[in-house]
């Protein structure tokens, strides 16, 4: 799929959807606005961090209301390294898509989330107890 143009939620979905059984990895969906998502897609959740093209600063993250893990983080397969993204930026996979699908339509941040700056010290604390609420 590198390259491909998708310019409608079915094939987005398709494309999601069809990869959800393999181990969880990451893809980059990119916009001509000159911003991207670089969406983990595992079984039954994922993670975005929203991103300008370029790589400037800010990198925010999705964080879920309803957070499918309190604790600990997910492995996604980048360049085939396991990276770990901490627990609280794993979102459910129902919201991943509709976070997917609003940047297909507008090339922005979807409001089904709230998005967060990346602090690397979430990944150890994460792992040793639940952010607080």
């Amino acid at each position: 799929m590198n390259g491909a143009v998708i310019s409608d939620d079915s094939k987005l979905v398709e494309l999601l959807e069809s990869r959800r059984k393999q181990p969880p990895f990451f893809i980059r969906l990119s916009c001509d606005n000159g911003f991207e998502l670089m969406v983990g897609i595992g079984d039954n959740v994922g993670c975005v961090q929203h991103s300008r093209s370029q790589g400037e600063s800010p990198n925010l993250l999705a964080v879920s209301a309803r957070p499918p893990l309190k604790r600990g983080y997910v492995e996604f397969l980048t360049a085939n390294t396991p990276t770990p993204v901490a627990a609280r930026y794993i979102i459910n996979f129902d919201e991943l898509k509709q976070v997917a699908a609003r940047f297909l339509h507008t090339g922005e941040r979807s409001n089904e989330v709230v998005w967060q700056k990346f602090y690397p010290r979430t990944l150890k604390e994460d792992a040793e107890h639940p952010p607080e609420s």
